[in-house]
């Protein structure tokens, strides 16, 4: 009789014997990844616009092993506000790749929602100036220099022409990364459908990432904090960068944005960190696109070969469609670039179509009721309520709102890679 740790080394051999046999059938160089992802994409896009609740948000989350709701009825968590954002983004992009009508009053809602949990926010003249000097970088005494801000109110003005957004209606909670990505939904949404009902909102939250701003660097991850987070600045570089895209005509975001550009490009290209990797990638890969500015470029090489590098080209058991999203926009630009068959290409494919066989594998399925492993089975009769939600992982029995977004948004990146013309070398611009 094997042990329980027999059982799962067993069922995880088995499993990455599967996926080894899957990448080799497709091929190790294929062009095309080998899942076009509509059934999945499809059953997670027709859960969210089932249960889309009357506050305009999804349901957060649910453990099945304890048949239990997380942040049932209570005040939302700031994670949790972050999390509906995202969500709101990857319905947007969704609706952007597909056109799907259905998908445009749940984002409406999911607006409406947004803009009421947004607080006013601005920035003195003499928070301006203090903020000049290049205080809020000093990497020392840093808990004093918060304190005497906060003290003398430099931190931040409750008034102004920008937005934050609050779980509760305090600026403490009110997370840039809620900022950026309701930011980065109304932008999508609105060059989909030509609807400027936001507009106002999508000012106000872009102004909001202009007082958040730390010069010379990131962006604080609250209004009362002068620290930064590597996720809440690629959220915001991403989101900056999709609106410049949109609407270049903004010169001031323009040349703010290029600014941007040149600190996340020098903070981060030398420490790489997992936390960044995903957005940040994304970031850069619409500045190329858009620039075809080879600084761009070669972060995303240098991001995504350390992100390999750190994975030893090795799948774990978790659910990683967040890494995917990143891997998804660098496969995207080096194709642009005409390095789409290269050797890091290829490498990241690989990595790329072995977690996406898995993370289909944690999609929960219409009539499902259980998970059965080696030495364990899980009967989980409210499981079939939220068939198209994606598990936490292999072995774990909870669904996240966020683990269906950035599954749904790596699906949709695979897609549209796999739809886009084959780009021929370009031996010249490899070369320089």
């Amino acid at each position: 009789m094997p042990t329980p740790e027999q059982s799962v080394k067993r069922s995880y051999a088995r499993f990455l014997v599967a996926t080894i046999l899957l990448v080799l059938a497709s091929g190790n160089h294929a062009f095309a990844l080998s899942d076009d992802y509509s059934e999945s994409i499809n059953l997670a896009v027709n859960r969210w616009l089932m249960v889309q609740e009357p506050s305009g948000f999804m349901p957060y989350g649910f453990d099945f092993v304890l048949d239990r709701e997380a942040e049932p009825n209570a005040i939302m968590s700031g994670a949790n506000l972050v999390r509906q954002a995202g969500t709101a983004s990857a319905l947007a992009d969704y609706y952007a790749l597909t056109k799907d009508q259905r998908a445009a009053p749940a984002i409406q809602r999911f607006l409406r929602a947004l803009g009421h949990h947004s607080l006013p926010i601005g920035k003195s003249e003499g928070q301006a100036l203090v903020e000049s000097t290049r205080i809020l970088s000093l990497p020392y005494g840093r808990y004093k220099i918060r304190s005497a801000l906060e003290r003398f109110g430099l931190l931040y003005a409750k008034e102004g022409p920008g937005k934050v957004l609050s779980p509760d209606g305090s600026y403490n909670k009110a997370r840039t990364g809620a900022v950026a990505l309701a930011l980065l939904t109304e932008v999508r949404y609105a060059q989909t459908s030509g609807d400027n009902s936001f507009a106002d909102l999508r000012r106000a939250w872009v102004e909001g990432l202009v007082a958040l701003r730390i010069p010379g660097g990131g962006f604080r991850d609250n209004p009362e904090s002068i620290n930064s987070l590597p996720y809440f600045d690629g959220e915001s570089w991403l989101a900056l960068a999709e609106y410049h895209r949109a609407f270049p005509q903004d010169r001031r975001v323009g040349e703010f944005l290029t600014d941007v550009d040149e600190a996340l490009l020098k903070r981060y290209g030398d420490a790489k960190e997992i936390d960044f990797f995903h957005w940040g990638t994304q970031a850069a890969a619409v500045r190329y696109g858009d620039s075809k500015d080879k600084k761009f470029l070669d972060f995303i090489k240098a991001q995504t070969r350390a992100f390999l590098d750190s994975k030893k080209d090795k799948i774990g058991m978790n659910n990683n469609c967040a890494s995917v999203e990143g891997l998804a926009d660098a496969i995207g630009a080096l194709v642009s670039a005409g390095e789409g068959n290269g050797e890091l290409a290829n490498r990241a494919r690989r990595w790329v179509t072995k977690e996406m066989h898995k993370a289909k594998q944690l999609q929960i399925q219409p009539g499902q009721t259980e998970l059965v492993f080696s030495n364990a089975r899980v009967v989980a009769p409210r499981m079939q309520e939220f068939a198209g939600c994606f598990r936490m992982g292999v072995y774990t029995a909870y669904t996240q709102v966020d683990l269906t977004q950035h599954c749904l948004s790596a699906m949709l990146k695979l897609k549209r890679i796999n739809e886009t013309p084959r780009v021929a070398p370009n031996k010249s611009a490899i070369g320089r």
